[in-house]
């Protein structure tokens, strides 16, 4: 019963710094996020249920006999300007156990004019799965929480 308390705890928090509700007032966003780099920072102990419960099952060893197919392809388009974005978006594929690569398009344009047309967005970093655009860092956000992140990389 303390276990399903503190899941309900540690969920609803996260429900509060992952939500865009206030962001329109800067001192709410900034506050969000430092706390959301201070809870990933510390393991993400504030989480999605689903994803507390996946980790509770991976430690008892049930993660042991579930079959995983080949993930699909990854990729992170960056243009090294935006570090922060780019360590918030690695730190989510991270936390899903999601393969990726980082491709610093810096000095390439024809990379980087071939992302923002496919993304139809005009500010890296960009992420694709399967050559698919997905978008930046609010699209990867709300594809984890849907819980369409695992689904697009894994098929599960």
């Amino acid at each position: 019963m303390l276990q399903r308390l503190t899941d309900t705890v540690r969920s609803a928090v996260w429900n509060v710094l992952s939500s865009t509700r206030g962001d329109d007032v800067r001192a709410v966003k900034v506050v969000r996020e430092v706390l959301g780099t201070a809870n990933d920072l510390a393991g993400r102990p504030f989480a999605p249920r689903d994803e507390i419960e996946r980790r509770r099952e991976r430690r008892a060893g049930g993660a042991a006999t579930e079959k995983r197919r080949e993930p699909a392809p990854v990729m992170l388009y960056f243009d090294g300007k935006d570090h922060r974005t780019l360590r918030k978006m690695e730190e989510t594929l991270r936390a899903r156990e999601v393969p990726y690569k980082v491709l610093d398009v810096t000095d390439d344009e024809a990379s980087r004019s071939w992302a923002v047309t496919a993304a139809r967005r005009d500010e890296l970093p960009l992420l694709f799965i399967a050559g698919e655009p997905v978008g930046g860092l609010h699209e990867l956000t709300q594809l984890d929480v849907n819980g369409g992140l695992r689904r697009r990389v894994f098929g599960a």
